[in-house]
């Protein structure tokens, strides 16, 4: 899957130039969180987040009376409060490969760029979203998983089980053990024989960690 499939268009955006006010309001208006800073409508220059404005808003415990506040919010522009030179993604990249940039640098969205312009948004919510898709999990189904030895033709062998008893694989994944000589496989299928296919699978000789 790519971050295209996933990702946010046409984003809601704020200039450098507008005021920590616009950028307040726009995020409540459309319930998001992230903003992308653009400079004359066009470059991407940063990142405004709620955790931005919220570290650059008056405390709660301030004396200013609110027409104070609402005066200070429309001065302090969002050049002063952002984040610049934000990591960024293109539309054609892996989904994991967002997801490992989320991770490791510890941010919350990945502006979309191709091509020097601002495309999509994809955020932490996104890359949650396309690992359910994948994992099959909000549709019907059983989950399976099983232990094998890390070693080629299994898989096929598991496949053919499957076949067998007109079990439709929805997904796939594999995960690592606590033996480095074994993976977990992680199968979602839907069949119509599901306790038959379990002792099938059983007999086998698959060792079964888990099922449904």
């Amino acid at each position: 899957m790519i971050v295209a499939r996933r990702m946010k268009r046409n984003p809601v955006f704020v200039d450098e130039g507008d005021s920590m006010k616009k950028a307040m309001d726009l995020l409540k208006e459309h319930e998001i969180r992230h903003l992308p800073v653009l400079k004359d409508g066009e470059k991407l220059v940063g990142i405004l987040s709620e955790r931005d404005i919220k570290q650059a808003s008056p405390s709660p415990a301030t004396a200013l009376e609110i027409r104070e506040i609402y005066y200070l919010l429309d001065k302090v522009k969002v050049k002063q409060i952002m984040t610049r030179r934000p990591y960024t993604i293109s539309s054609t990249a892996p989904i994991e490969e967002a997801a490992l940039i989320i991770r490791e640098k510890k941010i919350g969205c990945l502006p979309v760029v191709d091509n020097g312009r601002l495309v999509g948004i994809l955020t932490e919510t996104d890359i949650v979203d396309s690992f359910i898709e994948a994992m099959g999990v909000s549709g019907p189904g059983y989950r399976v998983e099983l232990a094998l030895p890390n070693k080629p033709g299994l898989l096929f062998e598991v496949m053919k089980l499957m076949k067998d008893f007109d079990a439709n694989i929805v997904s796939v994944a594999t995960a690592p053990h606590d033996d480095p000589a074994r993976k977990i496989l992680v199968l979602r299928i839907e069949t119509k024989n599901y306790k038959v296919l379990k002792s099938a699978i059983r007999k086998s000789g698959f060792d079964l960690v888990s099922a449904d």
